[in-house]
């Protein structure tokens, strides 16, 4: 009994917290704006990273998304090709200052960790018909929603998306020294490459010079 009613007052801040959550939006800048971009052969990507809780919480209403490792980058793309480009996320990874290359996160696997899988489970026991709950359907399209995907980017267009990294340690400093590398951008019908795209982030970090 004293186990139950330890374990109810954090399944019921999980339940306030899910049905309370609130989706923002992103402003996406015009490119030249980010200090921490490069461009290969008329494509430009710059990244905007979210080192603290502070900044994560002006995108997503998770208030400690940091301190629970998860560490957001906004990834803007502007393709000045005439070509149209595709975009695989699968290889892109982020190097430490260390030397060890991170695999973003899938926005799925945080929302269940932040907000609980049973949840998230619920998603695989739904039928024809049936309404995901809104404890579960916001924040899991928020995040989703917001993440970078495998794209198609049409010509003269900005695409942009989160990709997620978890890190367990280095909380207050792990994109400090931080290089993000993105694969080639292939062109549609020929695969012609583009890239690769190589990013240091310390430009876009307060405080770092």
């Amino acid at each position: 009994m004293k186990l139950l009613t330890i374990l109810f007052p954090i399944f019921l801040i999980r339940i306030l917290f899910a049905s309370d959550y609130q989706v923002k939006t992103v402003e996406v800048l015009p490119i030249e704006s980010y200090p921490a971009r490069t461009t290969v052969d008329h494509v430009t990507i710059a990244v905007d990273p979210y080192p603290n809780n502070e900044k994560s919480f002006t995108a997503f209403d998770v208030p400690d998304l940091n301190s629970r490792g998860y560490f957001p980058v906004h990834i803007i793309i502007r393709n000045s090709s005439p070509y149209y480009l595709k975009i695989q996320t699968l290889y892109i990874q982020l190097e430490t200052r260390l030397g060890n290359r991170l695999y973003s996160t899938p926005g799925t696997i945080l929302v269940e960790d932040i907000i609980g899988n049973k949840y998230v489970d619920s998603l695989s026991r739904l039928k024809d018909g049936d309404t995901l709950s809104e404890k579960v359907a916001i924040p899991l399209s928020d995040f989703t929603g917001k993440e970078l995907t495998n794209s198609l980017i049409d010509p003269g267009m900005v695409h942009d998306g989160f990709l997620f990294f978890f890190s367990e340690k280095n909380k207050r400093s792990l994109f400090i020294g931080s290089t993000l590398h993105i694969p080639n951008l292939k062109e549609e019908g020929t695969n012609k490459a583009i890239g690769p795209f190589t990013i240091q982030l310390d430009p876009a970090l307060p405080n770092v010079k």
